[in-house]
């Protein structure tokens, strides 16, 4: 099953911010998407979690999303943004009871400090989210998110993760943790869609990617299709040297020389 999105035009007044961009991702594969900043991919994101008002079509294991109910995507996907702020001094483990309050786990009271400690954050329950660093608060909303769609495929339909720069404020071993979690998820059967910053993690982590520069697709397939010379530094206006260490044989990504 895919989360297929075609022809999708997002604009801001007069300003276009993508401009007829194509993305097929497939369960059981994280799917990355890159570009620098401004490029679109998060106002892609919005657009494939129906968030953001788009022209073009996105289908969701072969159900185009617009004709389906809120209820409905919220079993199938889950949507973690980029940054989250309450209003209320909730508790980390309501925090995370929101989002099984959504899926259709949400008669297994377990789930939630499964979930917790699936991000490291079991000991941080009762603790209030307000309380919380960045990078903490931001492993509570993955816990979140994981227990809205706790099981990657039920009934023989794929769940997705739908992560908008999951790693951003984190360290780095956390930063391999949260990869490692997207990782699994996808090995088990379900669909992973994540924005990156980070091209060595996205190198690591991805099966597919897609590289977006001023609102369109600039490139799409493998790490080695993607990961070029040539691509990366059209799509970031700088020259870029990808090389291959041995033994790893995983592309890595060096700034060599910024240019205008």
């Amino acid at each position: 099953m895919t989360l297929i999105a075609d022809n999708i035009r997002v604009t801001y007044g007069a300003r276009t911010a993508l401009n007829g961009v194509d993305l097929r991702a497939e369960a059981g594969e994280l799917t990355a998407i890159v570009g620098p900043n401004g490029s679109g991919k998060s106002t892609l994101l919005g657009a494939i979690t129906a968030t953001l008002p788009y022209t073009g079509r996105v289908t969701l294991n072969g159900c185009d999303i617009q004709k389906q109910k809120p209820w409905q995507l919220a079993a199938q996907r889950a949507v973690l943004p980029q940054a989250s702020q309450l209003a209320f001094p909730f508790t980390v483990i309501e925090v995370v009871r929101l989002g099984l309050q959504a899926g259709s786990g949400a008669t297994d009271d377990s789930i939630p400090m499964r979930a917790l400690s699936r991000v490291g954050l079991s000991h941080y329950a009762e603790r209030t989210f307000q309380e919380l660093s960045g990078g903490e608060a931001q492993r509570v909303m993955l816990a979140r998110v994981l227990a809205q769609i706790w099981k990657p495929v039920e009934d023989g339909q794929p769940r997705w993760l739908l992560l908008d720069e999951p790693v951003s404020s984190l360290d780095i071993a956390h930063q391999l943790q949260v990869m490692e979690l997207a990782r699994e998820f996808a090995e088990q059967g379900g669909g992973v869609i994540a924005v990156m910053h980070d091209l060595n993690l996205t190198a690591m982590y991805a099966q597919k990617i897609a590289v977006l520069s001023r609102g369109e697709c600039l490139a799409s397939g493998s790490p080695r299709e993607v990961l070029t010379d040539g691509v990366l530094s059209c799509a970031y206006g700088c020259t870029l040297r990808v090389s291959a260490p041995v033994p790893a044989n995983v592309p890595y990504i060096l700034p060599h020389a910024a240019s205008a």
